[in-house]
């Protein structure tokens, strides 16, 4: 029954590492973030480092990394489009239509007629639709650089915002999980004590009652506060996107 033990667990390992641990829906918790005697805040760097994690690897921000990048790109590309008209050719010619060359380098005025040769030029066609267009169509594409930069700029204010809001959730059930925690085995021993109590008949039955009942509460409590605890904890991976295993801090060793 052990060596089942020991290989499921084995196949468990492999599956996480295969499919790795990035979405919290597929993601496994470790079990020290579930320790109800450990502080999460304690685990886990800072909330401004956290932020800059979830910058790198947010698809929203990926993708409005990617669009400010184009409007950049198109706006340089809008800059030299009336290039576009302009010609350099260089090739060599021969057939009926003559050309000017010089032939006497003393009399730069003396020009003859030669049917072939190397021929170089450059040729601008320029129209007035693209000369008075073109300032129009550079601050058009500088207005839309400037809008993916903004859109940018305030999805990064609330990637910001969201992980602060579930940060705060999640440290402030993790407080909710370890207080609901304590008063459980506080209740425990003090129905243990009640029940001996009970036994040797130094109280009545209506106080163990009494007693068993509180740690029905408790315990009831309890796992609402761990329920609590884990959600919190997955939505913040959700943000993150990454998961807490891979950027926790290293327990210090006793």
């Amino acid at each position: 029954m052990l060596r089942l033990v020991i290989k499921l667990k084995k196949i468990v390992l492999l599956l996480v590492f295969f499919f790795g641990l990035n979405s919290a829906s597929k993601g496994q918790v470790d079990s020290l973030f579930l320790d109800p005697k450990v502080d999460i805040e304690l685990l886990l760097p800072s909330l401004d480092s956290l932020y800059e994690i979830a910058k790198l690897v947010n698809p929203t921000l990926k993708q409005e990394n990617a669009a400010m990048r184009s409007s950049l790109w198109a706006e340089q590309y809008n800059r030299w489009l009336w290039a576009q008209n302009i010609y350099v050719f260089y090739n060599y010619n021969f057939g009926s239509l003559p050309f000017f060359a010089y032939t006497d380098i003393t009399n730069p005025q003396g020009l003859t007629q030669v049917s072939q040769g190397y021929r170089a030029g450059v040729n601008i066609q320029l129209s007035i639709f693209d000369v008075m267009g073109h300032k129009g169509r550079v601050n058009e594409q500088r207005e839309k650089a400037l809008v993916s930069k903004y859109k940018h700029d305030a999805e990064s204010l609330e990637l910001k915002r969201k992980l602060g809001s579930l940060y705060a959730d999640m440290v402030g059930y993790n407080r909710m999980y370890k207080g609901r925690n304590e008063n459980l085995l506080t209740q425990l021993v003090a129905c243990q004590v009640a029940e001996k109590e009970y036994r040797e008949g130094a109280i009545h039955i209506s106080e163990y009652a009494r007693q068993k009942n509180v740690m029905a509460d408790a315990e009831a409590s309890y796992h609402d506060s761990f329920r609590f605890y884990l959600a919190a904890i997955e939505q913040f991976e959700a943000i993150l996107g990454v998961s807490l295993e891979s950027v926790m801090k290293k327990p210090k060793k006793n």
